[in-house]
C-alpha cells in the first residue's frame, strides 16, 4: 500500500494505492495522522488505485471523519469491491460517495469480454493511432472480427495455437483480440528471429497458425522465409496469415453467421490464452502460460505508476511480444482509456517527432532507447516537453544516466519497473521516490505481490539486507510453462516462484537487484541466453571451445562477449565467423566483441572459471 496527498487551496486530496487490510491499516493510520485535516475546508479520498478496503481500513476512515468536523469526507472513484464493503457495513451513509468510471473490475473479464465492455461504454472514443490511421474501440472491435473470420476460414477454432509475429501495429493488436474472440492461444513471437528459430519454437509451442506482420523477411526474401517456416520436415506450422495488409473497417462486414458463432464461443477470464517465450536455466525456450485474469489484474495493479490523466497519450515503443510492452504498456494504457500512438519506426528521431506531433505524455521504455532520444541530434526540449512520465524497465539504469535523463526530460517523473515474463510488473518505484530509490532499487512490490529472499545454498529466508534469490507469489503469476516437466517448473512446493534473479530487501521493503542466477544476458532490454550462441560458436570449423559472457556497456547495459580457443589461429577469420553466426541468430544475439585465448582459466574442479574470464574480457575492452 502507498499513501500520498496533495493540497489545492484548502482542499486535501488523499490517494491510497493498493489494498488496506489489517497489516497495512497501521501504515494508513500513521500517514493520515500527519495531515492537518482540521485546517481543511474539504477532504477527498481518491480510491481509483485502491483494490480492497478491510474493516480495519474502514476504521481509519471513520477516525479521519471524526477529525474532519467541517463536513463529510468525499470518497471518490471507489471500485465495485470497495463500494460493496461500504454498502454492507452501512458506511456509505457516513461519507459522501462519488463514483466514477473506475467502478468496473476488469479482472473479472476475459479479453473478449473486456473489449466488449469497452465498446459498450466508450465505443466511439479513439484509442489507437499508428500515424496513418486511427481506431476507436468500435474500429478495433470490427477489425478483430474481420481477422477472426479469416482465421476461422483457415481452420482456426477454440484452443488453436496461433502465433503473432511482427512489429507493433494496429493489425497486431486486432489480431491479438481476434484470437481471444475465437478462444485460441495467442503465441507471441519475436519478429527478429530467423526461420530456423521459428521452426524450433513451433515445436515448443505447438504452433498451427502463423500470423506474420512487419519483419526483416519483407526486405530479405519473404517467399523463402515463409516456405521455410511451413516446411513439414522442420515445422508444425500449417497455415499462414498475412497481417501486413490494411483492414477496411468501414467497408468490410463480417457475416451474421460468423458474428453469431463468435458470440457462442465461451471464453473465461482464467483460461490460459497467451504464451510468451522465455529462456529457462537449460537454455531451451519455455512457453509462459498467462490468462486474461493474470494480465488484466497485473495491468490494473500497475496503473498506479502512471497516475493517468484525461489528456494522456502513450507513445508505444516497447515490442508487444514482450510482457513489458503488452501488459505494462498497451494493456495498462487502454485500461485507463489512454490513447496509444504507435511509431512507424522505433528510432530516437521517429519517437521525438511523434512525441512532438501528438503531445505524448507517457513513454514506457528501456534505458538504451531513452538515452538514444536524449542524445539524438533531433532532440530539443520543446519537442519532448509534453512527456510527464517515463517508465524504465528491462535493464538497470545508473545514477549518472538517471541524472542526465532528468536534465534532458525536466517535465517528466521517472519510474523503475521490475518484472518477468512469468509475472509483470513485480515492483515499481513511486512518484515521490528519491534518486537513490530510482537508481539503487527496482521499487517496492506492487499490490497483490509477495516477495521472499531465499539463501541460494541453505534455502532459508534471508534477513533484510542479505542477498539471495528473489522468490515471488501473486494473484497474477503465470499458471506454469507449457508442456514442461515438473522438475523444470520453477515453483517450489509452497507455491513460491523462483525467479533466478538475485537481490535483497531493505528496511523500506524496496528490492535491490544484485544480478542474475540464471545465465542471461540483458542487452537493451532483450534477454539473451548464452548457451544457444555458445553451442553454435563451438560448432564452427576453426573453434575448439567457446564461452559467451555478458559484458557491461554504458549504452546497452550489457553486450554479448565471445571468448574462443581456436584450433588454428592462422585459418580463423573473424568476419567469416560472424557471418556464420548471422545465418542462424537474430541480430541482437551476435557478439559485439570476440577475444581469442590459448586456454580458458579453470577452477579446481576442471570447470571454466567464468568470473576470472569475465574480468579479463572486461579489462581487454578498456
Amino acid at each position: 500500500m502507498n499513501v500520498y496527498s496533495k493540497i489545492e487551496n484548502k482542499k486535501i486530496i488523499i490517494f491510497i494505492e493498493g489494498s488496506v487490510d489489517s497489516t497495512t491499516s497501521l501504515e494508513l493510520h500513521n500517514e493520515l495522522a500527519k495531515l492537518d485535516i482540521e485546517r481543511a475546508n474539504e477532504v477527498e479520498v481518491d480510491f481509483s488505485k485502491t483494490h480492497y478496503v478491510s474493516s480495519a481500513g474502514l476504521r481509519e476512515l471513520l477516525i479521519l471523519q471524526k477529525r474532519f468536523k467541517q463536513g463529510k469526507l468525499v470518497i471518490r472513484n471507489a471500485n465495485a469491491n470497495v463500494l460493496e464493503v461500504l454498502n454492507i457495513t452501512g458506511f456509505n451513509n457516513i461519507f459522501n460517495i462519488i463514483t466514477g468510471n473506475n467502478d468496473i473490475n476488469y479482472s473479472t473479464y476475459s479479453f473478449k469480454e473486456f473489449l466488449a465492455k469497452k465498446v459498450q461504454n466508450y465505443g466511439d472514443e479513439i484509442i489507437l493511432n499508428d500515424t496513418f490511421m486511427e481506431w476507436s474501440w468500435n474500429d478495433l472491435d470490427k477489425a478483430s472480427d474481420i481477422i477472426a473470420e479469416d482465421l476461422i476460414n483457415l481452420g482456426a477454432k477454440k484452443g488453436s495455437h496461433i502465433a503473432i509475429c511482427g512489429g507493433n501495429s494496429l493489425n497486431w493488436v486486432a489480431t491479438f483480440y481476434a484470437i481471444q474472440k475465437i478462444g485460441g492461444m495467442a503465441i507471441l513471437v519475436n519478429p527478429l528471429l530467423k526461420g530456423k528459430e521459428i521452426c524450433f519454437l513451433s515445436h515448443v509451442g505447438d504452433i498451427e497458425f502463423f500470423c506474420h506482420g512487419i519483419g526483416p523477411w519483407l526486405k530479405d526474401n519473404p517467399a523463402s522465409f515463409l516456405n521455410e517456416i511451413v516446411d513439414p520436415a522442420n515445422s508444425q506450422i500449417k497455415k499462414l496469415y498475412d497481417i501486413t495488409r490494411p483492414i477496411d473497417v468501414k467497408q468490410r462486414q463480417v457475416s451474421i453467421i460468423v458474428k453469431n458463432f463468435l458470440s457462442s464461443i465461451e471464453v473465461r477470464n482464467d483460461d490460459a490464452c497467451v504464451m510468451i517465450f522465455t529462456s529457462g536455466s537449460t537454455g531451451v525456450p519455455k512457453g509462459v502460460l498467462l490468462s486474461s485474469y493474470n494480465m488484466l489484474t497485473a495491468a490494473n495493479c500497475g496503473t498506479a505508476i502512471i497516475d493517468s490523466h484525461d489528456d494522456d497519450v502513450m507513445c508505444l515503443v516497447l515490442p508487444l511480444f514482450h510482457i513489458f510492452g503488452l501488459v505494462a504498456s498497451l494493456t495498462m494504457a487502454i485500461l485507463c482509456n489512454i490513447k496509444v500512438v504507435i511509431p512507424p519506426r522505433i528510432k530516437p528521431d521517429a519517437i521525438i517527432e511523434l512525441t512532438d506531433q501528438y503531445k505524448c505524455t507517457i513513454l514506457m521504455s528501456v534505458p538504451t532507447l531513452l538515452m538514444g532520444i536524449a542524445t539524438s541530434p533531433e532532440y530539443s526540449l520543446d519537442r519532448i516537453q509534453s512527456l510527464r512520465f517515463c517508465g524504465i524497465g528491462g535493464a538497470p539504469v545508473s545514477e549518472m544516466q538517471m541524472l542526465f535523463l532528468q536534465k534532458q526530460f525536466p517535465n517528466a517523473s521517472f519510474g523503475i519497473v521490475y518484472g518477468l515474463s512469468e509475472m509483470s510488473p513485480v515492483s515499481v518505484t513511486r512518484k515521490n521516490d528519491t534518486i537513490e530509490h530510482i537508481t539503487k532499487t527496482v521499487g517496492r512490490p506492487i499490490d497483490l505481490i509477495k516477495i521472499k529472499i531465499q539463501n541460494v545454498e541453505t534455502k532459508e529466508e534471508c534477513p533484510r539486507g542479505e542477498v539471495g534469490e528473489i522468490l515471488i507469489k501473486g494473484e497474477f503469476l503465470m499458471s506454469g510453462y507449457y508442456k514442461t516437466p515438473i522438475e523444470k517448473q520453477d515453483f517450489d512446493s509452497e507455491g513460491w516462484f523462483h525467479t533466478g534473479d538475485l537481490g535483497y530487501l531493505d528496511e523500506e521493503n524496496y528490492i535491490h537487484f544484485a544480478g542474475r542466477k540464471k545465465e542471461l544476458i540483458i542487452r537493451g532490454g532483450e534477454n539473451i541466453f548464452p548457451g544457444e550462441i555458445q553451442d553454435l560458436a563451438s560448432a564452427y570449423k576453426d573453434v575448439f571451445a567457446a564461452q559467451i559472457i555478458g559484458l557491461p556497456d554504458d549504452y546497452y547495459g550489457e553486450i554479448v562477449g565471445c571468448a574462443l580457443v581456436l584450433k588454428n589461429k592462422e585459418a580463423f577469420k573473424e568476419e567469416d565467423f560472424i557471418a556464420y553466426l548471422k545465418e542462424h541468430l537474430a541480430p541482437h544475439k551476435i557478439p559485439a566483441c570476440i577475444f581469442v585465448y590459448d586456454t580458458f582459466p579453470l577452477l579446481a574442479n576442471g570447470k571454466v572459471d567464468v568470473l576470472s574470464l569475465k574480468k579479463d574480457m572486461i579489462s581487454r575492452i578498456k
